[in-house]
């Protein structure tokens, strides 16, 4: 019985650990109606701010970073003909991965998140 409650217990903790563009979405979408004065105090000074023609605003933020996978290591064995053998062990270069995410805030005259958009490959909430 233990055994089935700690399972339970871990699969709950870990379905609310990944990081999704759904919940960013969520997250998002629960800004709209809220004033650019409350959306800056918790987000902060956006990045850039453009004045639309309307009298309104698009906020943008923009987020970067890295993430780091390192290389695989492979092994070769050769054999020769009189019972030796050599194994030689090959390490592939890693890579960097550029993290980037774009979120706009369109900002009506009045002062009210009206919309959002985003763009990039790390846009996600937990």
């Amino acid at each position: 019985m233990k055994n089935i409650i700690s399972f339970i217990f871990i699969s709950l903790f870990l379905s609310g650990c990944f990081a999704t563009t759904a919940k960013y979405e969520e997250a998002l979408d629960s800004w709209v109606g809220h004033t650019e004065d409350h959306l800056v105090t918790k987000w902060g000074v956006p990045n850039g701010v453009y004045e639309k023609n309307d009298g309104g605003k698009i906020l943008t933020y923009t987020r970067t970073g890295s993430m780091y996978l390192p290389g695989n290591n492979t092994s070769n064995t050769t054999y020769d003909p009189w019972g030796g053998s050599t194994t030689t062990i090959t390490q592939s270069a890693g890579t960097n991965i550029s993290l980037r995410c774009k979120t706009n805030f369109v900002i009506s005259k009045e002062g009210r998140v009206t919309s959002w958009s985003y763009i990039g490959n790390n846009c996600v909430s937990t």
